[in-house]
């Protein structure tokens, strides 16, 4: 699957090349990779914090130069759906966004996917993600200037889940498979 990202530099490598004084592997999962960072160079508060902020908003603008953020486009849409491992891709937005909200899947994974190789993980409830996302820590910025409408269809409430969200739309769309395989960019 190609991603609008296969033709960018990744704004994820771009944070870790603000360290030059540690060694980033490029091909290891980028949270695994900030844990060490902040391990190896013994931050302050102030400076975990400020680079905690830094790696957010290249998460964000990761996902956006991968999938777009335009709630109108059709192709990003698309792009998502399959992305997200769905074998029939909607042919138009309305039943991309239906399945795309039925879907719950930890959105640091969700990134990290495309560039690592591993799979993507989806879960069949709101509650199941929430206590996924809790257990690994590996949380996704909730409110960020730079989220276009496509990422924030997949944000949810991971602090205070709904327990019967299941991954079954309303419109009776079943969940996708547990796992959906991305080849690495």
């Amino acid at each position: 699957m190609e991603t609008r990202a296969d033709v960018h530099i990744h704004p994820i490598h771009v944070f870790f090349a603000n360290y030059p004084d540690f060694d980033y592997n490029p091909d290891a999962p980028f949270f695994e990779e900030f844990k060490r960072l902040e391990t190896e160079l013994h931050w302050e508060r102030k400076k975990r914090e400020a680079a905690r902020e830094g790696l957010r908003n290249a998460m964000v603008q990761e996902f956006n130069a991968m999938y777009g953020t335009s709630a109108e486009d059709l192709a990003s849409w698309q792009l998502l759906c399959s992305a997200l491992g769905m074998k029939v891709v909607p042919n138009d937005v309305k039943s991309c966004q239906r399945k795309v909200k039925a879907t719950h899947v930890n959105i640091v994974d969700f990134i990290e996917a495309p560039l690592s190789g591993k799979p993507i993980r989806t879960f069949n409830t709101e509650l199941e993600l929430s206590k996924y996302t809790r257990e690994t820590k590996k949380f996704f910025p909730r409110y960020d200037v730079n989220a276009g409408s496509l990422l924030r269809s997949l944000l949810r409430q991971i602090m205070n889940p709904y327990a019967r969200r299941a991954s079954v739309a309303k419109s009776g769309l079943k969940a996708q498979a547990k796992e959906a395989i991305v080849p690495a960019l």
